[in-house]
């Protein structure tokens, strides 16, 4: 089997991609245009493209730094350490002139009160 094939080309042979991969723990590529999009094959053998330095934020609490597999999304929820779960409400990038990209996230808690306060906020119409 070839190491990469164009996504509609590989779109029939999903299965046998698919099988493949898993029987033989080697990953296929799925490109288009040449560049590969996505890569099929066993968990343990597809690692994340890249790493990303994230500084959270969190309240009035000093940021935290951590090292993720991809800038989240406004909308995305963590389960930090502290067992309680947190929602990502913005994400600014921090471009270095040295090529060093560093990203802040600010999180708020998701907790009953809060999701409780957005439901019942009053839509334009009820002013």
């Amino acid at each position: 089997m070839e190491k990469s094939y164009g996504i509609e080309a590989a779109r029939p042979k999903l299965g046998e991609i698919a099988d493949y991969a898993r029987t033989t723990g080697q990953t296929i590529g799925l490109t288009r245009h040449g560049r590969t999009l996505a890569v099929i094959g066993p968990a343990h053998a597809v690692q994340p493209a890249g790493t990303v330095k994230v500084s959270l934020y969190v309240g009035d609490r000093d940021p935290e730094s951590h090292v993720l597999p991809a800038v989240p999304r406004v909308g995305d929820t963590f389960r930090m350490p502290d067992e309680n779960f947190y929602l990502v409400t913005a994400v600014q990038w921090n471009v270095e002139a040295d090529g060093g990209n560093e990203v802040d996230v600010l999180l708020d808690p998701v907790d009953e009160y809060s999701e409780w306060i957005d439901a019942n906020k009053p839509t334009p119409n009820e002013k």
